[in-house]
């Protein structure tokens, strides 16, 4: 009885481990994808600026950078400032 005790803990301990490392695999992926979305946003962000020295209007650049236009609008005031 004591070997199966003994065994069914070593397949608890192998199974928790497993979905601790899996767990952790998965968060290390989510913040790999926001990293990635963060510095997508900043890109356009940093291009939305370079758009409004140039001159162009809130809609054209809200088109070219696919920000939404209250954002750009807000871009252009934080600039401004």
């Amino acid at each position: 009885m004591g070997e199966f005790v003994s065994n069914v803990g070593k397949i608890l301990d192998e199974t928790i481990a497993r979905q601790y490392n899996s767990g952790i695999q998965q968060g290390i992926q989510q913040g790999i994808q926001q990293g990635i979305q963060q510095g997508k946003l900043e890109a356009k962000i940093e291009l939305a600026k370079k758009l409004i020295k140039k001159g162009f209007n809130d809609e054209e650049i809200a088109e070219l950078t696919e920000i939404e236009v209250e954002k750009v609008k807000e871009i252009r005031n934080s600039n401004i400032n």
